[in-house]
């Protein structure tokens, strides 16, 4: 997910923070992810055997884990094993049942569809150190987002819980505390989505990411991995290519501007593909105003906590909802652009309608004012 010579081009991956409130805004990203993964995980539970995968396939991955770009020292002591599994960590594999395929048992319903396509890569590579093995098994990227698996392995047993549940914890001994991403060997400012594989896999997670804004990837790239888990004092790190595959790419770009309430969003790109729909936006105030004037004009019924956060369904016209995956924002001095990823719609529609709102006292608060509906051609 360019024309232009290789270095320019990585030089413009990382995305601008917001000049005005880029904590706050991160903060409270954080905090709605966090409370609507809960709330899904919470029916997911009360629901009945049998309609548990059902569910599972219809469950938001919305927590998200913002990441810094930290640099990382040379020469780590860990063991590595690239392009391969070595033979005591296969043997463990083999007792795993759901090893065939997490995406299939567990992704959303576009990595399953990638999945039953051939369009996810198997990678197959694993890190030990301090007793904890840690392995990359397969991976899928459609220009719109890179999902990936990966599987904790403890030599002592360890904590027979979900491997999420650790990261959530925030400093607990064995969750993942930070994953950096370089592309092509620079490092890219881009945060990631988290979902556990669920009673299942319950050591494994599926990691979202490479979906921001202002990233501008080439259809091939190498792609380094740094895991750091709570506990362990060096990275986890893996090497290995990335290729774009997808299926029925489509992408329109409307530019239809709606203005309310000193608000005007624009949709700048829509893409949609046989695994992902990715909707781009850009959300600006009255001609000339900065973030911080934005902010002043926006009315207080579209803030929390002193922030505006804005957030989008899809519909399509026969009224189902594409199941949102993965969401980042970034911006510059007068403009606030956002990236959320969706699955894919079951059939391709004529329209897709997108309906803005915004999170107020833990409710979706509607802005009927600014919904587009953009025709699919």
């Amino acid at each position: 997910m360019s024309q232009q010579p290789l270095e320019s081009r990585l030089a413009g991956l990382k995305e601008e923070s917001l000049p005005e409130l880029p904590e706050v805004v991160h903060t409270r990203m954080e905090e709605t992810y966090r409370m609507i993964v809960e709330r899904d995980e919470a029916s997911l539970e009360e629901a009945p055997d049998k309609d548990i995968s059902k569910h599972r396939s219809k469950r938001s991955w919305l927590f998200r884990l913002m990441i810094s770009a930290a640099s990382v020292a040379a020469g780590l002591v860990i063991i590595v094993s690239l392009g391969f599994i070595s033979p005591a960590m296969a043997e463990t594999l083999k007792q795993l049942p759901f090893m065939e395929s997490v995406f299939r048992l567990v992704g959303d319903a576009g990595l399953q569809k990638a999945n039953k396509a051939g369009l996810t890569t198997n990678i197959q590579q694993s890190v030990t150190q301090d007793g904890t093995t840690i392995s990359v098994s397969e991976q899928m990227y459609d220009g719109s987002r890179l999902s990936l698996v990966l599987t904790r392995i403890q030599a002592d047993g360890g904590d027979k819980g979900k491997w999420l549940d650790l990261t959530r914890m925030g400093e607990e001994a064995g969750g993942i505390n930070n994953i950096e991403f370089r592309v092509n060997g620079k490092s890219v400012n881009t945060g990631n989505a988290m979902a556990s594989g669920g009673t299942g896999a319950p050591d494994s997670v599926i990691v979202t990411a490479l979906s921001g804004v202002n990233l501008q990837l080439p259809e091939q790239f190498d792609l380094t991995m740094l895991v750091s888990i709570n506990g362990i004092d060096q990275p986890f790190r893996f090497e290995f290519p990335v290729s774009k595959n997808t299926l029925g790419d489509l992408v329109l770009v409307p530019g239809e501007v709606k203005v309310h309430d000193h608000i005007h969003l624009r949709v700048t790109r829509l893409e949609l593909s046989q695994t992902s729909t990715r909707l781009l936006t850009e959300v600006t105030g009255d001609p000339g105003a900065d973030i911080k004037a934005i902010e002043e004009a926006i009315p207080d019924k579209y803030r929390q906590q002193g922030s505006f956060i804005f957030w989008f369904e899809l519909w399509d016209g026969q009224g189902q909802e594409a199941v949102m995956v993965d969401g980042s924002s970034s911006g510059n001095r007068h403009t606030i652009s956002q990236s959320s990823v969706f699955e894919p719609f079951e059939k391709r529609p004529e329209s897709i309608i997108i309906k803005p709102y915004v999170w107020k006292d833990g409710h979706k608060l509607y802005i009927p004012e600014l919904e587009i509906t953009v025709p699919v051609k």
